[in-house]
């Protein structure tokens, strides 16, 4: 699917995101994801969780352990990111290059002949 080709590049753009909010863990990071974006992108586990090894072996982003009561009393063990200058950095320089895609996509568009799309002059 075309969504999952674009979600793909754009994963490490919206976890750094959610990021730059508040330090959060991952299941966090998945749900605002899902949320902010009305159920239209959700992001698996098996995608995200890699990601988020990447980013803090590269230093966007660092991790440390929490431990937390759950409602049953039983203490859960969990990593809670929080987003670091290069990561900040790392955030405007996808913005960036999301915008020049995404323009350029609407310039393709508005310069082609596409079914229920009119040519603008």
């Amino acid at each position: 699917m075309a969504t999952d080709i674009f979600k793909k590049g754009s994963i490490e753009m919206l976890t750094l995101l959610m990021l730059q909010e508040e330090d959060i863990h991952g299941y966090q990071i998945s749900q605002l994801i899902k949320e902010r974006s009305g159920g239209l992108l959700t992001v698996q586990e098996g995608a995200l969780y890699p990601l988020l090894y990447r980013m803090e072996a590269n230093g966007y982003i660092s991790g440390h352990q929490q431990t937390v009561k759950t409602k049953f009393g039983r203490s859960r063990t969990r990593v809670v990111y929080h987003l670091e200058p290069p990561g900040r950095q790392r955030l405007l320089t996808l913005k960036q290059e999301y915008d020049q895609v995404q323009t350029g996509i609407q310039n393709v568009f508005q310069n082609s002949v596409e079914i229920g799309y009119e040519k603008q002059e």
